[in-house]
């Protein structure tokens, strides 16, 4: 019984990074936080800003982070894999840089269709506003304008962002 138990612990440690992917793409620090939040989650729903007529969202998808640098995202009748990682930035912007590795064809939340012969896609990154209520907006970085003592300055506008996520529950495993 011992021996079995030393080989399958001996196979989990050697099987196991020391940690996360996602954990080491990141810059550290805040990076690793954020990175952790989204994981600890594992499970958000995004809802696009823009409305239809009877004020229900445009798009509404189901993003799934893993500790493996992994993530799904399901938008209509699409599923697509990704790889992402997080940065905070010098600012003290958190950064989402995701890349799509595989998708399904079929529409997405808009109705637009996919080919999944056009994967792998290159990485894309946006700025993840966070709220008091663990909700996050999906933004454009803001702009800079000069303040008087000729610093610039960071201007939100609610045309930079474009959507939110919710958490909604575990899942990132």
């Amino acid at each position: 019984m011992r021996v079995g138990l030393t080989i399958m612990a001996a196979g989990v440690l050697l099987g196991t990074p020391a940690a996360p992917v996602w954990a080491q793409q990141n810059n550290g620090g805040a990076s690793f936080e954020l990175g952790a939040r989204l994981v600890t989650t594992g499970t958000w729903e995004f809802r696009s800003r823009d409305r239809r007529e009877d004020d229900r969202p445009v798009c509404t998808e189901t993003w799934t982070f893993r500790k493996d640098g992994t993530a799904t995202v399901i938008s209509g009748q699409q599923l697509v894999d990704k790889r992402w990682r997080t940065v905070v930035d010098d600012d003290g912007l958190r950064w989402l840089y995701t890349a799509g590795t595989a998708g399904t064809a079929g529409p997405d939340c808009t109705g637009a269709l996919d080919d999944p012969a056009t994967y792998p896609r290159e990485e894309v990154g946006f700025v993840l506003l966070f709220a008091n209520d663990g909700s996050a907006y999906t933004c454009e970085p803001p702009a800079r304008i000069d303040g008087p003592d000729g610093k610039g300055i960071p201007t939100w506008t609610d045309e930079g962002c474009w959507g939110e996520i919710r958490p909604v529950g575990p899942g990132g495993d």
